[in-house]
Order: structure tokens, then C-alpha cells, then sequence
């Protein structure tokens, strides 16, 4: 979810958080009793990440690097992880693109996919984008869409970030840098926060118990 500050003021980006962090908690409030019971045995070890539900995701359409529609349907069938960037991130989005190319590594088969969504809407292409990361060294499905798609993305996710627009007209994007995995079924199945250990060991974990559970 996006909130914007006019000019640089630490009071402003404080009330911002505060309010950002409200909207959530309500949000979540009010959807829980819409939301249906996790009926799993959740093991300790997965319960710091793995979601409980998992949270389908909404109907989308974003754009990819090659210009063609990507929608919900595109996560079907495959093992999903999704990060939420723009390409004035470095240096904080390192990590994460990081862990996200060793997961590439290690689970490289035709059943995982990689995706890149760009939160920074009003400025940037899939192609900006995806020019910016195979210039770091990371090859990833890129997508973006309108303000209004990423908006509603970021809710889904729980993909906090910041945009604060200066009076000399640049602007600045502060995010959290949390990696989310959809599961085949289209659901929003594990979140991976920073700082990152042995994910691809938690992700193996993780696909023993869908197996168990699904």
C-alpha cells in the first residue's frame, strides 16, 4: 500500500507509518471473520513464515517486459516467488534479489517461476525495470501496471512501501523487502523476511508439507 509525503519532514514519515500500520491492522480485522478457518497442523518451524490461510489472490492484469497481459492465471500449476522493487532500490533491495537468485539456482526447473513487480507506476516500465536488474546480474519475469493494480497487489500481499514526492519534483520509494511465495493454487502461501536464513532449506520444508496437507 502507497501513502506520499510532500517534502522531507520525519513527523510526516512517522504519521504515515503510523497511519499505514492502522490501515493493516483494521484491514486484517475486518477480514477476519470472512477469512476461513486454517484447519492445518502448523509444525513451529514453518510457523514464522508459512500463511495461515493462505490468501488467494485477486483478479490482475499487469504488464510484463515484453508487453504481454500477465494475470492470475499466470501463477497456476507453479511454485510462484514474487518481490515487490523499483530500480532506485539499491542498496536495500540486495538482499533480497540475492536470496531470490540462489532460489533461482537451486529450484531451477520448470516448475518454479520469478517475478519482479514494479511498485514505481508513475515513472517506470517493465522494460526500465528489467534493464535495471540484468544490469545487476538477475534475470526475472518483470511485470507492472497502473497505480490503482499495485495498490490493490499490495494489500493482497502485505507489501508496505513509501513513496514521498519532493517540492523540487524527484521523489523518494521506501518498501519493506519481503519475499512471497504463491502457491499452484494461485494463493499467497509463505512470506520470507529479511534477514534471510537458509531459505532454500525453509522452502524445501515448506513443499514437504503441501504435499502433506494439499
Amino acid at each position: 500500500m502507497a501513502a506520499r509525503c510532500k517534502g522531507f519532514n520525519s513527523k510526516c514519515f512517522l504519521i504515515t507509518y503510523l497511519i499505514i500500520v492502522g490501515f493493516i491492522i483494521v484491514l486484517w480485522m475486518n477480514r477476519l471473520p470472512l477469512m476461513q478457518k486454517d484447519t492445518r497442523v502448523i509444525p513451529e518451524s514453518l510457523q514464522s513464515y508459512l500463511e495461515s490461510p493462505p490468501r488467494p489472490l485477486p483478479k490482475l492484469v499487469l504488464e510484463t517486459e515484453n508487453k504481454l497481459a500477465l494475470t492470475t492465471q499466470w501463477f497456476g500449476g507453479k511454485w510462484n516467488v514474487v518481490y515487490f522493487t523499483h530500480s532506485n532500490c539499491l542498496p536495500d533491495c540486495q538482499p533480497s534479489l540475492a536470496e531470490m537468485k540462489n532460489l533461482q539456482i537451486t529450484f531451477a526447473n520448470t516448475d518454479f517461476q520469478f517475478l519482479a513487480i514494479g511498485l514505481d507506476a508513475q515513472h517506470e516500465t517493465a522494460g526500465n525495470l528489467s534493464q535495471f536488474l540484468i544490469s545487476q546480474g538477475y534475470d526475472f519475469t518483470v511485470a507492472v501496471g497502473s497505480e490503482k493494480e499495485i495498490d490493490k497487489l499490495s494489500k493482497i500481499f502485505i507489501a508496505l512501501f513509501l513513496q514521498t514526492d519532493y517540492t523540487d519534483g524527484s521523489y523518494q520509494i521506501e518498501q519493506e523487502h519481503h519475499l512471497f511465495v504463491v502457491d499452484p493454487k494461485g494463493r499467497i502461501y509463505a512470506t520470507f523476511r529479511p534477514p534471510f536464513s537458509s531459505v532454500s532449506s525453509q522452502f524445501f520444508a515448506l513443499r514437504r508439507f503441501y504435499a502433506k496437507t494439499e
